[in-house]
């Protein structure tokens, strides 16, 4: 080899780790720049926002430090005081505070929205981090905000952090009116089940849960049920960590009552339902189909061609509801900002003109919170 055609690695290595620095400095820029979107309004609100949870912070790291040497059940005594009286003073605070965001964003453009969203998470981090709640949707670990966990964490509502100040920033997100709707549809369409196995002749019942999740509802419709031999369930997820949860619930129930369900588990995704031209000989015929959560990420077009090919499958007469947030839900600055979970909010009117082109009657219905909706649709008897 000459000399004059040896590479100089050094000099390689260094123009890669200035292209690297260049692009790390860019992309700083852009950051940056992101504030000069947002208006000042926004920014004193925010200024205001995180000097106000830093004072309560302080406040209750100081509370803890005190109890530290305390012996356990009496630092738990004197912590579950405090939640309920400081800590109630704590949420009334921050419930105003949400209030005035959802005031200064409520006419705010999409890309306004992700804008001051994306200014707003950038101040208040430091506490989103505190919350396993709020830093699970924000890091969102599964793809997506609503994954089962979340739901786990929403249908269980337990108090979890190492802190005072962690334990009151957790339980804020779900104690709000979109969560208790959550909790609300699962035993909605726990009932709903129950129901439509009551009023089933036929020999077998089958029915299918699409973006299932953990499929906490199977437990509740079937604890009271005794008869559960002519019960076939599908249990549809593009998760395959969702469908192993939904298995253990389905295991756990199955030991406690001592008997067998028959459940078949799919681990496939809104684009297979859209792809495959036989759906109900590749996925079967059901009496009843659900999806609680899904058509909350769908956009209009790909919502409507899923509430088909949902109906495809339905057996004579069969059911089929889906559950979508409504436009009213009082919680979707909190959840857009502070969570970053962004959903698809629909009016009666655009839930129904989904299902415009399907046989048969349709009507929207509510959970009692008035944030979740539903449409149920059937199919001609013959």
């Amino acid at each position: 080899m000459f000399l004059d055609d040896t590479v100089d690695v050094v000099d390689l290595i260094g123009k890669k780790r200035f292209t690297v620095y260049d692009t790390g400095l860019f992309n700083l820029q852009l950051i940056l720049n992101q504030k000069e979107k947002v208006n000042q309004r926004f920014k004193e609100y925010s200024a205001n926002l995180t000097f106000e949870l830093n004072v309560y912070k302080q406040f209750f790291d100081d509370l803890d430090r005190k109890f530290l040497k305390e012996p356990g059940p009496v630092q738990e005594h004197l912590h579950q005081m405090i939640l309920e009286r400081e800590g109630q003073t704590f949420m009334e605070f921050f419930e105003s505070k949400v209030l005035e965001l959802q005031e200064q964003t409520k006419n705010f453009s999409k890309d306004e929205n992700e804008a001051h969203g994306f200014f707003f998470r950038k101040q208040v981090w430091d506490f989103i981090l505190h919350s396993a709640f709020m830093l699970r949707t924000n890091l969102k670990p599964r793809g997506y905000a609503g994954d089962y966990e979340m739901m786990k964490m929403i249908y269980e509502n337990e108090i979890m952090g190492k802190s005072l100040f962690a334990r009151l920033l957790h339980s804020y997100p779900l104690q709000i009116p979109a969560a208790n709707a959550v909790r609300n549809r699962r035993r909605m369409i726990a009932d709903q089940i129950r129901e439509a196995v009551e009023n089933h002749d036929n020999a077998d019942f089958r029915a299918m849960s699409v973006a299932c999740g953990p499929a906490d509802e199977i437990g509740e419709a079937f604890s009271d049920m005794v008869e559960l031999k002519k019960i076939h369930f599908t249990l549809l997820d593009q998760d395959m960590e969702a469908l192993r949860v939904a298995m253990n619930t389905v295991n756990q129930l199955e030991l406690e009552k001592g008997i067998s369900i028959h459940v078949r588990y799919i681990n496939d995704s809104v684009r297979s339902m859209l792809r495959i031209r036989d759906l109900p000989g590749v996925w079967g015929r059901f009496d009843f189909i659900y999806s609680m959560g899904l058509f909350d990420y769908l956009t209009p077009p790909v919502a409507r061609a899923v509430l088909a090919r949902l109906f495809e499958m339905l057996r004579p007469g069969g059911k089929l509801i889906v559950g979508n947030f409504h436009v009213s839900n009082p919680d979707k600055a909190f959840m857009e900002y502070w969570l970053d979970w962004v959903l698809y909010h629909r009016t009666e009117e655009e839930m129904l003109e989904l299902a415009s082109t399907l046989p048969g009657h349709s009507r929207i219905f509510f959970e009692k919170t008035g944030c979740q909706m539903f449409l149920e649709t059937r199919a001609p008897n013959c």
